[in-house]
């Protein structure tokens, strides 16, 4: 690995948490991000999807790991497909009732 490169070393449900243990890791001298896909804040449940990462770099895993540890009791699965399947359902049913009006109109066309 590159001593440059970034690893995921906590996944939190919302940024507060991500937050409260990057400033952990700070205060023992490990320099932390926390990366969403959250629109920089201004769509926090855009993080329900991925998750908020809390990365370091490759270095410092394993220490950031060892602090880490007694306190990440919050941290997500790597992946939840539910997620996926559950909007792509939703999306569907929302495209039927939309399209519903128009079937109808066709419908008594024909007949």
């Amino acid at each position: 690995m590159n001593a440059t490169e970034f690893v995921t070393v906590g996944m939190f449900p919302a940024r507060p948490e991500a937050e409260v243990s990057r400033a952990r890791l700070e205060s023992e001298g490990v320099e932390a991000l926390v990366r969403s896909d959250d629109a920089g804040g201004f769509e926090p449940q855009l993080g329900l999807t991925n998750g908020v990462r809390l990365v370091v770099r490759a270095p410092y895993v394993a220490i950031a790991l060892g602090i880490l540890e007694p306190v990440d009791t919050t941290a997500l699965p790597r992946s939840r497909p539910w997620v996926i399947s559950v909007a792509a359902l939703v999306a569907v049913v929302l495209v039927l009732l939309i399209s519903m009006p128009v079937l109808v109109a066709l419908l008594r066309a024909i007949t």
